[in-house]
C-alpha cells in the first residue's frame, strides 16, 4: 500500500495562478453556454483530488456556461474497467483520462475522437504556443497514423532520490553515467548497506524497475519498438539487463516488493530510489526528518540519457454531443495553460506540461529544485507505444527482469522468450 500522500503547501507562485485564473476567459464559452461535461479520472486522493477540484471550481467561475462533473476512480485499473464498461454500454462519459495503449484501443472501435481540428482550429492552440510544450508531452498525443488524439494532463518522468547524508559520509557523488553507477555499487554496498532496491514488475503490473530498465535501454542506444512491432532483445536491451544481474549478484541491488526502493531509501539502508517525480511526496514522508534527501537526474549510457515518460493524456469520447465536445475541449486546453499547469505541478508533484510554465514556478522551485530537475528531463523522456499490444509487450518486460534477476536466467534467453511474446500479441 502507498504510504499517505504528504500535503504540499500552496506557495506564492501556485497561489498567485489560482487567484488569477478567474480573469482567464475561455474563448468559446458563450458557444457551449448551458453545458454539463463529464470527466472520468482517478485523481480521487490527497493533493491531486484538491487541486483538480480546485482548478474545475475556477474554470466554472471564469466559464458559467460550462459545469464539469467529476467521476473518480480510486485507481488507473478502476478507471480502465470504468471507460471501457461506459463505452460497451454506450453511455461513455464526455472526457476522461486514458494511458497511449488505451487511447489505441478507443480510436480503433471508434470510441474517442481525434483532436486535430480543435488543436489547430480557431480556438486552439497557436504554432507558437505549440512549440512551448515538451517535445516528449507533444509526441505523445499522437497515435499511429500521424494524428492527435490526446492531450497531456499528469505526466511526469523518472529521477534519482539520494540519500545525500550517506554519500556526503562516504565520500561520494551520485553517478552520472550507468558505468559510474555500477562501479560505485562497490564502495557503497558493505554492512547493512546497498546500493538501491527496486521492483520487476510482472506480466499484469509494471512497476518503476520496469521503467527503469526501458530507460536504460534507451541509454545504450536501443528502442523499445520499430516499425509497429516490440524490439525487445536487442544488443543494447541484453547489455542493459547484464548491467542489472551484474549489480544483484555483486549484492549492489535488492529485489523485491511494492516499492522497495522507497522503502529502502526511507529506512537509511540504501543510498538511492530511482522512481517517478510524482512519488516525491511518498518519498519524503518516507525519509521523514532521518537524512537529508535530494533529487538528480537519472544517468546516461553510451547513447545519452534515457528516460521514460509517466502518466496520462486526455481524451473526448465520441458519443458526446458536438456542444460537449467543444466545452470539454476548451476545458483541456485550459488546464494545460501555463498557470494552471504550474499550480497543478506545485500541488501534486506532476510536471508541467509546457516550458512556459516554468518562469512561473521560480520561487517554488527556488524551495523545490526536484520539480526544475524533473521537467528538464523531459527532454529525454520515452512516451509508452500507443498500440493496444504494449500493455502485454511491457508485462513480458517484467517477466525476463524477474527470470533474470531473480531466477538468474541469461538476459539473452530472457528477452529472447519476451520479445517471442510480445511478437505474438502484436499479431
Amino acid at each position: 500500500m502507498k504510504p499517505k500522500r504528504t500535503r504540499l503547501a500552496c506557495f506564492p507562485a501556485a497561489c498567485a495562478a489560482v487567484s488569477a485564473l478567474v480573469a482567464v476567459p475561455v474563448a468559446q464559452a458563450a458557444a457551449a453556454s448551458g453545458v454539463t461535461i463529464s470527466f472520468m479520472e482517478a485523481m480521487s486522493s490527497g493533493t491531486q483530488k484538491t487541486a483538480l477540484a480546485t482548478l474545475t471550481s475556477e474554470f466554472e467561475k471564469a466559464n458559467p456556461g460550462i459545469k464539469v462533473q467529476l467521476i473518480s476512480e480510486p485507481d488507473y485499473g478502476t478507471l480502465q474497467q470504468k471507460e471501457e464498461a461506459a463505452v460497451a454500454a454506450g453511455s461513455p462519459p464526455t472526457m476522461g483520462q486514458a494511458y497511449e495503449n488505451w487511447a489505441a484501443t478507443f480510436a480503433s472501435s471508434g470510441a474517442i475522437v481525434p483532436l486535430g481540428s480543435y488543436v489547430n482550429g480557431k480556438d486552439g492552440v497557436s504554432a507558437a504556443q505549440q512549440k512551448q510544450f515538451w517535445t516528449s508531452v507533444w509526441d505523445d498525443l499522437y497515435l499511429p497514423g500521424g494524428k492527435i488524439w490526446m492531450w497531456p494532463f499528469n505526466k511526469s518522468d523518472y529521477v534519482v532520490y539520494y540519500n545525500a547524508t550517506m554519500l556526503k559520509r562516504d565520500g561520494l557523488s551520485v553517478p552520472r553515467t550507468w558505468a559510474q553507477w555500477a562501479a560505485e555499487g562497490a564502495k557503497i554496498t558493505h554492512g547493512p548497506y546497498w546500493e538501491e532496491s527496486m521492483a520487476t514488475g510482472t506480466l499484469s503490473a509494471p512497476e518503476n524497475g520496469t521503467y527503469l530498465y526501458l530507460s536504460m535501454v534507451r541509454a545504450y542506444g536501443g528502442t523499445w519498438t520499430k516499425a509497429g512491432k516490440p524490439t525487445l532483445d536487442t544488443k543494447a536491451a541484453v547489455t542493459a539487463l547484464s548491467v542489472l544481474q551484474g549489480m544483484v549478484k555483486k549484492g549492489y541491488l535488492k529485489i523485491g516488493t511494492n516499492y522497495p526502493g522507497q522503502t529502502a531509501l526511507g529506512a537509511g539502508r540504501s543510498a538511492f530510489d530511482i522512481s517517478t517525480v510524482a512519488g516525491y511526496p511518498y518519498v519524503l514522508d518516507a525519509v521523514g526528518k532521518k537524512f537529508n534527501m535530494e533529487v538528480a537526474p537519472v544517468p546516461s549510457g553510451p547513447a545519452g540519457e534515457g528516460n521514460a515518460l509517466e502518466g496520462t493524456n486526455l481524451v473526448i469520447f465520441s458519443k458526446a454531443t458536438p456542444a460537449e465536445k467543444q466545452a470539454a475541449w476548451e476545458f483541456m486546453k485550459w488546464l494545460s495553460e501555463p498557470k494552471q499547469t504550474a499550480y497543478w505541478a506545485e500541488q501534486t508533484g506532476y510536471l508541467p506540461v509546457t516550458r512556459a510554465a516554468l518562469p512561473l514556478m521560480a520561487s517554488y522551485d527556488a524551495t523545490h529544485p526536484y520539480q526544475e530537475i524533473a521537467a528538464k528531463e523531459l527532454q529525454y523522456a520515452t512516451p509508452s507505444p500507443a498500440y493496444s499490444w504494449w500493455t502485454e509487450a511491457v508485462g513480458e518486460v517484467g517477466v525476463a527482469l524477474e527470470a533474470a534477476l531473480v531466477n538468474n536466467q541469461p538476459p539473452a534467453a530472457a528477452l529472447a522468450s519476451a520479445q517471442q511474446k510480445a511478437m505474438a500479441a502484436a499479431g
